[in-house]
């Protein structure tokens, strides 16, 4: 298979001709930023501009002009269907991030992005939503299918042969192109062992707060972390409650309240989503006993928190490499006619305030990850 828009045009003659991808790959950088070089447009730092323009000659790079050709006569776009970018403590907005990055680097390949939002506490802003999407202008859909039901609705009005991506989560039973998400058993085992060991195995009750009931991947991240703790015997007490909107305060005040009432003194507190942070604001002031709380993702006040030490680890899910991937992987199909594989897993990252760096978390948290290619 071809590895770009030049190389699937070349005649069999060219097939050794040097290729954007083959110089983005010895520079180190996107064939985006070698775009960017050989037309002269757009930000290039000088010492990776200096870089490429080293390997252009050394190569002996020459376009290919019927693929240029070809490349500009149509233009592609991908609809993006999401959450509102504020809603789940940010979580959306890093999704964001990565598709715009992708979409920067596609750009001169024809790629447009456009994103449609919804609340997705609400069913009749999803539908409104969707109903905006004119698949007879679409080439692909990317969407984060957090709302099961409604989803199996859109998925049923696209055409056939419409593409479509999952990334975030997924839905049992459907085939999209690729899903690009976590494993969200393992994530929940691993949270349940991290709290085991912030606890020193001491037994007592450890709770686990899910939002948004209807989730798969929610479900699935309790389901693991209740595996873990099965071995560890009837002194350890697992207590699974559900509060369906964290960021909403008095939904929240009211929960917490509740909770703790039941349990005054919990060993620890596993938070299934991003919205960590508003139970550790609560749980952890100061001069109290500290509880350990483990919760998801590098949202800008999970991060504050886990630098102040009020939570003990995130497990990160490259929000920004998930929607940069799931571009990618439709221009591959929908451009390249390239084979993309049916998952591609997002590693299992753990923060914890000794590992951040001194300064701000890179946002785009996909850096070092290789571009799933099979």
């Amino acid at each position: 298979m071809y590895d770009n828009a030049e190389d699937q045009q070349r005649a069999p003659e060219e097939q050794g001709r040097v290729t954007i991808r083959e110089i983005a790959r010895r520079a180190g950088v996107s064939i985006g930023t070698v775009d960017r070089v050989l037309h002269n447009r757009g930000r290039v730092a000088p010492e990776t501009r200096k870089r490429v323009e080293a390997l252009i000659e050394e190569l002996g790079y020459t376009p290919n002009p019927i693929a240029r050709h070809l490349k500009r006569r149509k233009g592609y776009l991908f609809y993006v269907f999401l959450p509102r970018k504020d809603e789940d403590s940010g979580y959306w907005r890093l999704i964001c991030k990565g598709v715009h990055r992708a979409a920067e680097e596609l750009g001169p390949f024809g790629i447009q992005v456009r994103f449609v939002e919804y609340d997705r506490y609400s069913g009749s802003s999803f539908s409104k939503a969707a109903e905006t999407i004119p698949f007879e202008g679409c080439d692909g859909l990317l969407l984060a299918p957090v709302r099961p039901a409604d989803s199996l609705a859109l998925l049923q009005r696209l055409p056939s042969h419409l593409p479509f991506v999952f990334f975030d989560a997924t839905i049992p039973h459907v085939r999209p192109l690729t899903s690009i998400m976590q494993d969200p058993f393992a994530g929940g085992f691993l949270a349940g062992k991290l709290l085991y060991l912030f606890g020193m195995g001491r037994p007592g009750t450890y709770c686990v707060i899910g939002p948004h009931g209807e989730d798969f991947h929610i479900r699935r991240r309790i389901e693991g972390f209740q595996t873990f703790w099965q071995a560890k015997g009837r002194d350890f007490r697992i207590l699974v409650r559900t509060c369906e909107d964290l960021d909403h305060k008095r939904t929240r005040e009211a929960f917490l309240t509740t909770l703790f009432e039941e349990i005054p003194d919990p060993r620890g507190i596993f938070v299934a989503n991003a919205s960590v942070h508003r139970v550790a604001e609560v749980v952890n002031r100061s001069g109290g006993r500290h509880v350990p709380i483990v919760g998801y993702d590098l949202v800008p006040e999970n991060e504050r928190l886990l630098r102040e030490g009020k939570i003990d680890a995130l497990i990160s899910q490259r929000p920004a490499y998930q929607g940069y991937q799931a571009v990618y992987q439709l221009y591959r199909k929908v451009v390249l006619q390239q084979h993309v594989p049916a998952s591609i897993p997002v590693p299992l990252h753990i923060y914890m305030k000794e590992n951040l760096p001194a300064g701000a978390v890179p946002d785009l948290e996909y850096e070092g990850l290789a571009f799933a290619s099979e």
